[in-house]
């Protein structure tokens, strides 16, 4: 599992060649994929590189194959807003998490503001749905509302909604490290 911040700054191997380094990693709109990657090498502009031509994301590079193309007009798309499904914010979506193979998105990671980052830390949402907003370019995040709520206790350790640190060991959650 890899997070689209760790690829930022990653060369890009294409064929054997440096393309670049990873400046942004793009979502498709439904926020369940990968989309593509812009690339940019030196004072050229930044390129396109889609997620078809991507064989590998690894700790150190980026490989693929073909060469990169044009910027497309919506590479800028992000997600951004989280709510639960009565309209409570939640928070925003600070990073996603990327199957290294697939390259579809296994989880949100949400930051509730600085305050609760440092008194709570980040959390991790692996349920969810996303409604896209056509004139910002951003998509609204929806957490459903049996996630965020249990027994009067809201999201804390429920599947789907759960914190990054302390981490809960579970069955069928992933691990996550941090590093203090």
């Amino acid at each position: 599992m890899t997070t689209l911040k760790k690829l930022i700054g990653l060369p890009v191997i294409l064929d054997g060649v440096n393309q670049g380094y990873v400046i942004r990693g793009v979502v498709t709109r439904d926020g369940r994929n990968l989309r593509g990657l812009v690339v940019r090498m030196g004072l050229s502009g930044a390129r396109w590189l889609p997620r078809e031509q991507i064989l590998l994301t690894g700790k150190v590079s980026v490989i693929g194959t073909g060469k990169t193309r044009k910027l497309p007009k919506d590479a800028d798309y992000r997600l951004f807003r989280v709510s639960s499904m009565d309209g409570t914010r939640l928070g925003i979506v600070s990073d996603c998490v990327i199957h290294d193979e697939t390259l579809q998105v296994v989880a949100l990671e949400v930051s509730m503001g600085p305050v609760d980052d440092m008194i709570r830390g980040r959390w991790l949402a692996t349920s969810f749905h996303v409604r896209p907003c056509a004139a910002s370019g951003t998509g609204h995040v929806l957490i459903p509302e049996e996630v965020t709520q249990d027994n009067g206790e809201d999201h804390i350790g429920h599947d789907g909604w759960f914190p990054l640190r302390p981490w809960h060991d579970a069955p069928g959650r992933m691990r996550h490290e941090t590093h203090e």
